[in-house]
């Protein structure tokens, strides 16, 4: 069976698997980013989740209340772990520092793994589109991950607009 379940799936995942897996590898060395680059990701990420939370359950009150508040939660937890020890605006290059990590790389094969077991889920029992647990939990967990992505997206790119519009940097980049 499972088997089955990867030989129908459709080339266009497994492109995107590759594409995650590229830039989550590419995350684990130190690096520099321009800020289009910074918000890639986070807005790739963003735009999985709502294409799967629409297509799996619709535009549910709860589900996206549930997916709301859990995106919030995360963006607050990450919003608050970007220090000037893991990132580093480097207004005299325009670019930003960021310090590798394994972390992108586990969120985003996460999601990817998440939502292909939704999919899964939601095409071989279609009673699941309309079975609110699932969709809480789902959503839930889709909420979480977008939110520590987009939290410390927001906060660089803050960040950022304060180093640029004061001509400062917040760490010299002769610290890096």
């Amino acid at each position: 069976m499972l088997n089955q379940i990867i030989s129908n799936t459709p080339i266009y995942v497994w492109a995107i698997l590759g594409f995650l897996a590229y830039r989550g590898l590419k995350s684990s060395v130190d690096r520099e980013l321009t800020v289009r680059a910074v918000a890639t990701i986070p807005l790739v990420m963003l735009a999985l989740s709502v294409q799967g939370i629409l297509s799996g359950f619709g535009a549910d009150p709860l589900v996206l209340a549930t997916w709301l508040a859990t995106m919030t939660a995360g963006a607050v937890v990450s919003w608050n772990m970007v220090s000037d020890k893991n990132v580093r605006i480097l207004a005299d290059k325009g670019t930003v520092f960021y310090r590798g990590s394994w972390g992108p790389l586990v969120m985003m094969m996460t999601i990817f793994v998440m939502k292909y077991v939704v999919n899964v889920g939601l095409h071989m029992n279609p009673a699941l589109h309309s079975n609110v647990l699932f969709a809480a939990i789902s959503t839930a967990l889709f909420g979480l991950f977008n939110g520590l992505f987009l939290g410390k997206m927001l906060r660089v790119l803050i960040m950022y607009n304060q180093a640029m519009s004061s001509n400062t940097v917040f760490a010299s980049s002769a610290a890096v």
